[in-house]
């Protein structure tokens, strides 16, 4: 499960090698390690003499201490994430573990996609919710969804809370790699519902489909899939609003099963390089 892949993806959509000796200009880097390291550097996951595991750790007091906070569920409605720390110290990822389980922790911060328009998400799937798919009626459950945020807050209807424009990548077992699941009319289900939908303004784009129990690193153009996903906004003011926001979520609440996924970096760079 160590081993890096290599693809190349829909949009700008590129699957990169991380290298092992070169640190990285110009980028904010969030790495999800309870282990004291030097500054980042790129790490090369391979299959060819691992090291040793450290022991698992709790995860939520550090993502705590570290400006993270559970924003979904709130106070004791629902039931949340097992999050924990794994693998080797070089290579230490947080464990998301989704038992009939939904949370969404989000971390605050400011970056301008014009200067750093690059995103890279470095995850793997152990796990996939039972027969889940975000186009299925009452199934719609996904191990792992890394969204960005941009810009004010956007006026949501009913009780839900305001929440900005976004972009949430997600790694699905059978979705179409490319394809927008938001608003859409389930493959199963009433004709008139429209799954993904209660804050349209939400873009859940699949990043990675299949493939359980492989590392990848994943990278997006910020700049250019706002622009696709919200032609109006751009239109008016010709400018990508600043990132906010990222946040990571799981569910398996619908489907009453049981995912597993990883998170090791979150990258935003200025350059493809």
């Amino acid at each position: 499960m160590r081993g890096v892949c290599f693809a190349v993806g829909w949009l700008s959509l590129v699957v990169l090698s991380m290298s092992l000796a070169r640190a990285l200009p110009n980028a904010l880097v969030l790495r999800f390690s309870d282990m004291e390291s030097e500054p980042y550097r790129s790490v090369q996951l391979t299959s060819s003499s691992p090291a040793p595991d450290a022991p698992e750790a709790p995860a939520s007091n550090w993502l705590r201490q570290h400006d993270w906070q559970k924003v979904w569920p709130k106070l004791f409605f629902g039931k949340g994430l097992e999050l924990t720390f794994a693998g080797p110290p070089a290579q230490r990822y947080l464990r998301l573990s989704a038992d009939s389980a939904y949370a969404v922790w989000t971390h605050r911060l400011t970056v301008d996609p014009q200067q750093q328009p690059m995103f890279d998400i470095t995850w793997a799937v152990e796990r996939f919710p039972e027969g889940a798919a975000l186009d299925l009626y009452g199934r719609n459950d996904r191990p792992i969804v890394v969204m960005v945020s941009f810009g004010p807050e956007v006026r949501s209807s009913g009780l839900h809370p305001d929440v900005p424009r976004g972009l949430a990548f997600f790694w699905g077992e059978t979705e179409t790699v490319g394809a927008t699941y938001t608003c859409i009319p389930p493959r199963q289900g009433p004709a008139e519902e429209r799954m993904q939908c209660v804050y349209p303004h939400v873009k859940y784009i699949a990043l990675r489909s299949g493939g359980a129990g492989t590392v990848y690193t994943d990278r997006v153009n910020l700049l250019e899939l706002f622009r696709q996903q919200f032609p109006d906004y751009w239109q008016e003011h010709q400018q990508v609003p600043p990132v906010v926001a990222v946040s990571f979520e799981a569910r398996s609440d619908h489907t009453k099963s049981h995912s597993i996924a990883r998170l090791y970096t979150l990258v935003f760079r200025a350059t493809k390089e």
